[in-house]
């Protein structure tokens, strides 16, 4: 069946005419190659097929009702391009989803029979003329402002969920010109559009609306208070990371009775939640109001009206420069599951709970705050549930209560960044099963060993940076069996890297670096197939780099490293994800996210490692970032390193590096950070693509090095861009050459006739006993020939 047959016919009845254009429908999905649903839609009741519901219809006809294909089209096949005719069959279509497919739009069956698209809207007529539709979801595709038409809104109208998000579309105008006509509409989707400009005032006329979601566009000017005063069926409110400016006063929602859910974060206004005075009509399940100013005019002071919300699960105020005390009467509400107070203003001592009430808080993140103080010991008592506690970047002292062992159900806990001191209690490092990730970095442990580990059979992310630790490393490591990342960095920790940590199956990133260590660098880190970061930087590590190192799967071909963000913990933003210190492109950033689970490196500079950089390291061809700096490498640069297709930063500075840069290394076309500069290298500089955009400090302390972006021209150095070895034959060949010209052969000639011409004349001129002896000798010589010529003609009688 090829995608170009249409089924036109009117014979059979509706049920055989939808099961034919279904297969269709399946074809066409999997164009070229694809293998979807194949092995789902079999046999003769297409109604009993996944994602297909259908009901019967009092004409006895049995109907396809609602059609789900979410995701079924596979990114190989490309941009999916549907026939517009297929749905044509569907006249009791009630719902159509086709989110997720990479859909680009529709074509007509004659279009895509010449293999073109028609950028037209007449071609969605038929997606027009579904008038039963009432739920339409063409999210996270290709979509843009020609795809969809005019008509889809003319005809629709009883259409109830329209979900566009996660596509290309732009023009506000075009759009809510048409979305305005849809009265019936209770769900409208735009989140993560490319829509500019204002939101248009006929949706104040949409007063049937009881979800509407803005977020993550680029909408901007004041925020149209008059035009959402009327939406008061609203029961969630999405319009977070937009470019509103302005001041929103949350009274205007004051007779939202309905309102549940509303997130306002990341915006330009100024949230004013103070004056005038009002009193909610709402119970709100879950608020964000993230980084949206928050009372910045009226005290900075937490919105009071959270005090009356009895459903409240969800809060986020964070970064909003808010001041004075924790508020208790919010940590202990008895309903909140989530709070993030994070990156605000906030002084004074952990609030303790009055009376025996105890917090229902499975979430806790106060972290960037002023807060001093010492930890509360009954932590465990007060918040028997919480699966995650954030406190770092606060002033907090004392020690570290044993009782945080004893939260049973915590997975994160992130103590780093205060001024903690004593030691690591054993219930946090011993039987604690349930802990994923503890982060301690920064705190005042000093003078004491790296403590012991035992039983944690859930610690995957394990940060004890700068604290002071001394001695070697603990082989208790080895009883943390899924370890993925391990930071001991910036402490104070000898002897030599130990060489079982290849035994670690999940173990991607090592941060070793700022320490003591010594030794050479391990053979058996090659055996570790999943390493994305290691950093070895400022130890007093020896020996050479091993070649083996190219063995290592991970930095060969592009693999993403799976890292848990806790999105269980909250849908507004205050989820937690990894963040790990790496240094890159001259700078240590904190990674996170995307670019952490993607990030490969390897840092071994500030070492006093030696020989030659194995040019087996070009084979890493996923590898982002190489530092190799501040060693004692010998050796040329590997002209192998131009086939590292994915590095961005490359330092092999401040070392014994000799010869040329290898004019190839001009093919990294993502590198924008490199530096060979206080070697001992020679030639030209290789001063294309990327390589044009480093100026002198990538180069200079070279002697012999010249060509821009230095101020030494290399006129006369004609081979200085190529390697020893071809210079030295290319000057055999250019003496071989020389000798064989005709030049050579006539300076020859005439050299030679000027030596003997003056090696005779110069004696008799300078000599007069050569002169007498040179006579003697040619008399003797004329008398002879005299001679002889005489006796060939005899005298006549």
């Amino acid at each position: 069946m090829t995608l170009c047959h249409l089924v036109t016919s009117s014979n059979g009845t509706t049920a055989e005419q939808e099961r034919r254009a279904l297969f269709q429908l399946r074809d066409s999905l999997n164009h070229p190659n694809g293998s979807a649903l194949v092995n789902e839609w079999v046999g003769d009741d297409h109604c009993a097929w996944g994602g297909i519901f259908c009901a019967r219809y009092l004409d006895g006809d049995l109907r396809v009702l609602d059609i789900f294909l979410t995701g079924k089209r596979q990114l190989a096949l490309g941009v999916w391009y549907p026939n517009a005719s297929l749905l044509s069959h569907f006249k009791g279509l009630q719902s159509l989803d086709l989110s997720g497919n990479y859909f680009g739009s529709w074509v007509m069956p004659e279009a895509l029979c010449r293999n073109r698209l028609l950028n037209s809207p007449r071609i969605l007529t038929a997606l027009c003329s579904l008038r039963n539709l009432r739920r339409l979801d063409l999210s996270d595709n290709f979509l843009d402002d020609i795809s969809i038409p005019p008509c889809l809104f003319d005809n629709s109208s009883s259409l109830e969920s329209l979900d566009i998000s996660l596509n290309y579309i732009k023009n506000p105008s075009k759009l809510f010109s048409g979305i305005c006509k849809l009265q019936k509409l209770q769900m409208l989707n735009l989140k993560g559009n490319l829509i500019q400009g204002g939101i248009d005032p006929c949706l104040s006329e949409m007063t049937s609306l009881i979800s509407l979601d803005l977020s993550f566009n680029h909408f901007q000017g004041n925020f149209p208070s008059n035009t959402f005063r009327n939406l008061t069926s609203l029961q969630t409110l999405l319009i977070s990371d937009n470019k509103f400016g302005g001041i929103l006063s949350f009274a205007m929602f004051a007779n939202f009775s309905n309102l549940q859910d509303i997130d306002l974060s990341n915006n330009m206004f100024e949230v004013n939640t103070e004056t005038p005075r009002w009193y909610p009509s709402f119970q709100l399940v879950s608020l964000n109001l993230r980084n949206c100013g928050v009372n910045n005019y009226h005290g900075r002071v937490v919105p009071s009206f959270i005090s009356s919300q009895k459903n409240i699960k969800v809060v986020s105020l964070a970064y909003n420069a808010l001041q004075g005390a924790l508020p208790s009467w919010l940590i202990y509400n008895t309903t909140l599951d989530l709070l993030s107070l994070r990156g605000n203003s906030f002084s004074g001592g952990f609030p303790l709970s009055s009376g025996l009430a105890t917090s229902m808080l499975i979430m806790l993140d106060i972290s960037d705050n002023r807060l001093y103080g010492q930890l509360p010991a009954t932590i465990h008592q007060l918040f028997p549930d919480l699966y995650y506690l954030n406190t770092s970047f606060n002033l907090f002292k004392g020690g570290i209560p044993s009782s945080y062992g004893n939260l049973t159900k915590l997975e994160v806990l992130d103590l780093s960044n205060n001024f903690l001191q004593g030691i690591i209690p054993a219930s946090l490092r011993q039987n604690h099963t349930s802990l994923a990730q503890l982060v301690l970095s920064g705190n005042h442990f000093h003078g004491q060993t790296m403590p012991l580990f035992s039983n944690m059979s859930n610690l995957a992310y394990l940060h004890l940076q700068n604290l002071g630790f001394s001695g070697s490393i603990t082989h208790s490591l080895m009883n943390l069996p899924i370890l993925k990342v391990l930071d001991i960095s910036r402490n104070d920790l000898s002897g030599n890297i130990p060489n079982w940590f290849h035994t670690f199956p999940n173990l991607a990133i090592i941060l070793f670096s700022r320490n003591k260590f010594h030794g050479i660098i391990p053979i058996s880190l090659c055996q570790m197939q999943t390493l994305h970061v290691l950093d070895f930087a400022s130890n007093s590590l020896s020996g050479v780099i091993p070649s083996c190192l190219s063995n290592i799967t991970s930095w060969k071909k592009e693999s993403e490293l799976l890292l848990p963000s806790f999105m269980w913990l909250s849908p507004t933003n205050a989820n937690y994800r990894v963040k790990v210190p790496l240094t890159a492109k001259g700078n240590r950033l904190l990674y996170e996210g995307t670019p952490l689970s993607l990030m490969t490196g390897i840092d071994l500079s500030m070492n006093k490692l030696t020989g030659e950089i194995p040019s087996q390291l070009g084979e890493l061809a996923a590898l982002h970032s190489l530092n190799l700096s501040f060693n004692i490498l010998a050796g040329h640069i590997p002209k192998s390193f131009s086939t590292m297709e994915e590095i961005e930063s490359l330092d092999l500075s401040h070392n014994n590096l000799v010869g040329i840069i290898p004019h190839d290394i001009v093919q990294l076309h993502f590198i924008s950070t490199f530096n060979v500069s206080f070697n001992n290298l020679t030639g030209s500089i290789p001063f294309e693509n990327n390589f044009q955009t480093f100026d002198e400090s990538s180069f200079i302390g070279n002697g012999e090095l010249c060509g821009p972006p230095l101020h030494t021209n290399c006129t006369s150095n004609k081979n200085s861009n190529k390697p020893p070895e071809e210079q030295q034959h290319e000057e055999e060949d250019d003496r071989t050459g020389l000798a064989e010209s005709d030049f050579f052969f006539y300076s020859c000639i005439a050299v030679s006739y000027v030596l003997g011409f003056w090696c005779v004349i110069l004696p008799l001129i300078l000599s007069e006993n050569w002169r007498r002896k040179h006579y003697a000798v040619v008399d003797s010589c004329i008398n002879i020939c005299c001679n002889k010529l005489s006796s060939f003609f005899p005298k006549s009688g």
